[in-house]
């Protein structure tokens, strides 16, 4: 039986819904003009879910003939009501959980109104709606008006926008016209469409530009503030006291919290800004000392389950992904073994046994 044909009744033949989106404190509502996207770290996604674990593509969300369809991307998986599904029909209200059966959720509405987006016509929400990528687009108008000194009652003098039309605009309950929003981006000094290209998620032009003459600046000062920490880091770890000290595990773990740290800050620098071999250098440091200090912890009596861990599937040229693989355990529970989180009994009982296999 076709699990999709009472979503098609519902929904009208040829007919298919926008979509809401919620994860966290995310918000994203697409109608299906937009095509596929997906959900995931990689930046183009519809909600960028920046969590080590994900998938850059995690989750493919597709608009059928009066339906939405979610398939997976991903090597952890994505789960409703505890069971992997490789692709599933959206229902109003399902909740898609990401990695395994209690993982990161996603919760989906059907919004049963043309998308707001749709066509180069004005279209107005009701009263209490927001579109979230409209309202982005928005605040990104209101924040360059205001940097410009420009007033709405100014525009509407002048005849840009209609004042009523740019305060639902800016609020996200209403998008202009195409020539509408086509004398707000000359006024704006913005290359035209740009409008459209934020309410997409795109950056605005003038953040852009921001943005890269900011990276410019900062970059070698984030490169050196890396090297400094990680100097402190080296002198901590140096004065360590001998490795059957009864403070050696307390001590030793809280220098390796300090360098997991200082890679995700070093990590997230250097993707941010490509092309910078500085910040790639001090990524590379730290991930050295992180390496040494934890190989050496790890061979200490009653070292942490996650270290040992950590320094079998090094010696064995396994990465996390192969590591997971290997247990029959998602990548998020490798990670949080190694971060010294918490981890299920079955999943403690797995990773005892592996690190066993690997000689640890």
């Amino acid at each position: 039986m076709d699990s999709t044909a009472g979503l098609r009744d519902r929904s009208g033949p040829g007919h298919t819904p926008a979509l809401t989106i919620r994860c966290d404190d995310q918000v994203a509502t697409i109608g299906p003009e937009r095509g596929e996207v997906t959900l995931g770290r990689d930046p183009s996604s519809v909600l960028r879910l920046d969590h080590s674990w994900l998938s850059r593509t995690h989750v493919r969300l597709r608009p059928e003939a009066g339906y939405w369809v979610a398939i997976d991307n991903s090597r952890n998986g994505m789960f409703v009501d505890g069971t992997r599904r490789e692709s599933v029909a959206i229902t109003d209200g399902m909740t898609l959980r990401l990695g395994d059966a209690d993982g990161l959720a996603v919760t989906f509405a059907l919004v049963n109104h043309r998308h707001p987006g749709e066509g180069s016509g004005e279209h107005t929400l009701g009263e209490e709606e927001i579109d979230a990528d409209i309202a982005r687009a928005g605040a990104a108008v209101a924040a360059r008006r205001r940097e410009l000194e420009l007033t709405q009652r100014g525009l509407a003098r002048d005849k840009i926008i209609n004042a009523g039309a740019l305060i639902a605009f800016e609020k996200g309950r209403s998008w202009p016209h195409e020539s509408t929003r086509a004398r707000l981006e000359s006024v704006l000094q913005w290359p035209a469409g740009s409008i459209a290209e934020i309410r997409d998620g795109s950056t605005s032009p003038d953040e852009e530009s921001t943005r890269v003459i900011s990276t410019a600046v900062a970059t070698p000062l984030i490169a050196q503030t890396i090297q400094l920490a990680l100097k402190s880091i080296e002198s901590a770890a140096e004065s360590l006291p001998d490795p059957g000290a009864a403070d050696y595990p307390a001590r030793a773990g809280a220098i390796l919290a300090d360098l997991r740290n200082l890679q995700a800050v070093a990590a997230d620098a250097a993707q941010n800004a490509p092309g910078t071999p500085a910040l790639v250098i001090a990524l590379g440091a730290v991930r050295r000392h992180y390496d040494e200090l934890a190989t050496r912890v790890a061979a200490a009596a009653g070292a942490p389950m996650g270290l040992r861990l950590y320094a079998a599937r090094r010696r064995a040229s396994l990465t996390p992904e192969d590591t997971a693989l290997a247990a029959g355990l998602p990548v998020s529970v490798i990670d949080a073994a190694e971060a010294g989180r918490p981890v299920p009994e079955h999943a403690r009982g797995a990773l005892e046994a592996l690190i066993e296999q690997l000689g640890g």
